[in-house]
């Protein structure tokens, strides 16, 4: 826990000193415009090995691993040249173990990014924070066509999530974007072994309309 405090730490003094190096011009803060669009998303997850138990109670052992899809959206206010704020929201599905398990990520937040724009280009690096909850659908035994004759375990567990990413943007025109970016979401609400940690990658296009 400590090294994901100091992480998130770190990557908060981004802006500062990005900001102490512009011009006074630069640094004049307001409404500047705003941005939006949507976003495909995989990756790889992982999850520490847990329990559940059977209806005889039996422990059995299990784990979350394998790849992720999912889809989602953003929205951002420009600030300044290299500062925007907004609120994003997506969901990410896992299938997982011989019995085709389920699990399901639903996670939405605040957004700060600090961008670097040169030309046609746009790096940038982001955080968000925010909160959302984990889904698990967790078949016993291998189950047939009939679904509700199948012994499952299910169970949802909220998520307090600190989401650190690294992207970059390609503008085709004054108004649309192509986006690329990387995150890795952490959740710092309590520590939860079937909770899925792994890389995501996204890409999406984004609709611009600035002052």
């Amino acid at each position: 826990m400590n090294k994901k405090i100091i992480f998130t730490f770190l990557l908060g003094l981004i802006p500062f000193f990005v900001f102490t190096q512009e011009t006074p011009v630069q640094k004049k803060w307001g409404y500047k415009g705003y941005s939006g669009g949507m976003f495909v998303h995989t990756g790889y997850v992982k999850s520490g090995v847990f329990k559940v138990f059977d209806l005889q109670g039996n422990e059995i052992e299990k784990q979350i691993k394998g790849g992720t899809f999912g889809l989602g959206g953003k929205m951002s206010v420009f600030l300044n040249k290299h500062f925007k704020v907004g609120v994003e929201g997506y969901f990410s599905s896992c299938r997982y173990g011989i019995n085709n398990n389920s699990c399901r990520i639903g996670w939405g937040g605040v957004t700060f990014d600090v961008i670097y724009p040169v030309k046609k280009w746009s790096p940038f690096l982001g955080i968000t924070v925010g909160g959302g909850s984990s889904t698990n659908l967790i078949f016993i035994e291998k189950h047939n066509n009939n679904k509700n004759a199948t012994p499952v375990v299910h169970y949802k567990v909220p998520l307090c999530i600190i989401n650190p990413a690294v992207g970059v943007e390609f503008f085709a025109s004054n108004r649309i974007s192509l986006l690329f970016k990387m995150d890795y979401m952490l959740n710092v609400y309590k520590s939860n072994s079937a909770y899925p940690h792994g890389p995501r990658f996204y890409l999406g296009v984004h609709f611009y309309h600035k002052k």
